[in-house]
Protein backbone atom coordinates (compact mmCIF):
# COMPACT_ATOMS: atom_id res chain seq x y z
CA UNK A 1 0.00 0.00 0.00
CA UNK A 2 1.38 3.54 -0.82
CA UNK A 3 2.43 5.67 2.30
CA UNK A 4 0.12 9.39 2.02
CA UNK A 5 3.07 11.97 0.84
CA UNK A 6 1.65 15.48 0.98
CA UNK A 7 4.36 17.43 -0.07
CA UNK A 8 4.53 15.49 -3.17
CA UNK A 9 0.74 16.38 -3.39
CA UNK A 10 1.34 20.01 -2.89
CA UNK A 11 4.53 20.34 -5.14
CA UNK A 12 2.42 18.28 -8.12
CA UNK A 13 -0.01 20.79 -7.78
CA UNK A 14 1.85 24.26 -7.45
CA UNK A 15 3.93 22.42 -10.68
CA UNK A 16 0.08 21.96 -12.43
CA UNK A 17 -0.68 25.97 -11.16
CA UNK A 18 2.42 27.66 -12.59
CA UNK A 19 2.15 26.14 -16.27
CA UNK A 20 -1.40 27.12 -16.25
CA UNK A 21 -0.36 30.29 -15.50
CA UNK A 22 2.21 31.13 -18.10
CA UNK A 23 1.21 33.40 -20.27
CA UNK A 24 1.10 32.61 -24.07
CA UNK A 25 1.42 34.55 -27.28
CA UNK A 26 -1.56 36.25 -29.18
CA UNK A 27 -1.68 34.90 -32.10
CA UNK A 28 -1.54 37.75 -35.01
CA UNK A 29 -0.71 37.90 -38.67
CA UNK A 30 3.00 39.05 -37.80
CA UNK A 31 5.07 36.54 -35.67
CA UNK A 32 7.66 38.36 -35.63
CA UNK A 33 5.52 40.94 -33.30
CA UNK A 34 6.95 40.63 -29.39
CA UNK A 35 4.18 38.71 -27.13
CA UNK A 36 2.46 41.32 -24.66
CA UNK A 37 3.39 41.89 -21.23
CA UNK A 38 1.96 40.32 -18.91
CA UNK A 39 -0.42 42.89 -16.46
CA UNK A 40 2.08 44.19 -13.69
CA UNK A 41 -0.32 42.40 -10.95
CA UNK A 42 -0.12 39.09 -12.87
CA UNK A 43 3.73 38.79 -13.08
CA UNK A 44 4.00 39.44 -9.26
CA UNK A 45 1.31 36.39 -8.78
CA UNK A 46 3.38 34.52 -11.02
CA UNK A 47 6.50 35.30 -9.79
CA UNK A 48 5.04 34.43 -5.96
CA UNK A 49 3.84 30.87 -7.89
CA UNK A 50 7.62 29.93 -9.20
CA UNK A 51 8.93 31.22 -5.69
CA UNK A 52 6.45 28.53 -4.41
CA UNK A 53 7.55 25.54 -7.07
CA UNK A 54 11.05 26.17 -5.87
CA UNK A 55 10.61 25.84 -2.44
CA UNK A 56 7.57 24.26 -1.47
CA UNK A 57 9.69 20.59 -1.24
CA UNK A 58 12.30 22.25 1.18
CA UNK A 59 8.84 23.78 3.06
CA UNK A 60 7.06 20.63 3.72
CA UNK A 61 10.44 18.67 4.67
CA UNK A 62 9.95 20.99 8.03
CA UNK A 63 8.16 18.69 10.90
CA UNK A 64 4.77 20.30 11.27
CA UNK A 65 4.35 21.76 7.95
CA UNK A 66 1.33 20.70 6.41
CA UNK A 67 0.94 23.11 3.67
CA UNK A 68 2.11 25.75 1.56
CA UNK A 69 -0.28 28.42 -0.88
CA UNK A 70 -0.44 31.83 -2.36
CA UNK A 71 -2.12 34.73 0.48
CA UNK A 72 -2.79 38.18 0.27
CA UNK A 73 -2.51 40.30 2.63
CA UNK A 74 -3.46 44.54 2.76
CA UNK A 75 -2.92 43.65 -0.80
CA UNK A 76 0.18 42.43 -1.40
CA UNK A 77 0.40 38.63 -2.19
CA UNK A 78 2.71 36.66 0.37
CA UNK A 79 3.39 33.10 1.00
CA UNK A 80 1.46 31.28 3.39
CA UNK A 81 2.99 28.22 5.28
CA UNK A 82 0.09 26.33 7.21
CA UNK A 83 1.40 24.05 10.41
CA UNK A 84 -0.01 21.88 12.57
CA UNK A 85 0.78 24.17 15.46
CA UNK A 86 2.94 27.27 16.65
CA UNK A 87 5.15 24.71 18.13
CA UNK A 88 9.20 26.64 18.71
CA UNK A 89 10.34 23.76 16.42
CA UNK A 90 8.67 24.47 13.72
CA UNK A 91 8.41 28.24 13.74
CA UNK A 92 12.25 28.76 14.77
CA UNK A 93 12.94 26.67 11.13
CA UNK A 94 10.79 28.66 8.67
CA UNK A 95 12.26 31.82 6.82
CA UNK A 96 10.35 35.29 7.43
CA UNK A 97 10.96 35.81 3.61
CA UNK A 98 11.74 34.04 0.48
CA UNK A 99 12.94 35.82 -2.35
CA UNK A 100 11.58 39.38 -1.24
CA UNK A 101 7.81 37.90 -0.10
CA UNK A 102 6.91 37.83 3.46
CA UNK A 103 5.97 34.44 4.46
CA UNK A 104 3.07 34.20 6.87
CA UNK A 105 2.36 31.21 9.17
CA UNK A 106 -1.14 30.02 9.84
CA UNK A 107 -2.13 27.36 11.79
CA UNK A 108 -4.74 24.25 10.10
CA UNK A 109 -4.20 21.17 12.48
CA UNK A 110 -3.61 18.50 10.90
CA UNK A 111 -4.97 17.52 6.80
CA UNK A 112 -6.48 14.90 5.98
CA UNK A 113 -8.24 13.73 2.25
CA UNK A 114 -11.72 13.82 2.19
CA UNK A 115 -13.37 10.57 2.16
CA UNK A 116 -14.86 9.98 -0.72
Amino acid sequence: MRSWKPSALVAGSIALIVAGCQAKAPETADSSAPPAAPAAEHAADQSLSLVIARHATELMGIPGVVGVYEGETDGRPVLRVMVLSRADSTMKRLPKSLEGYDVEVEVSGPIKPMNH
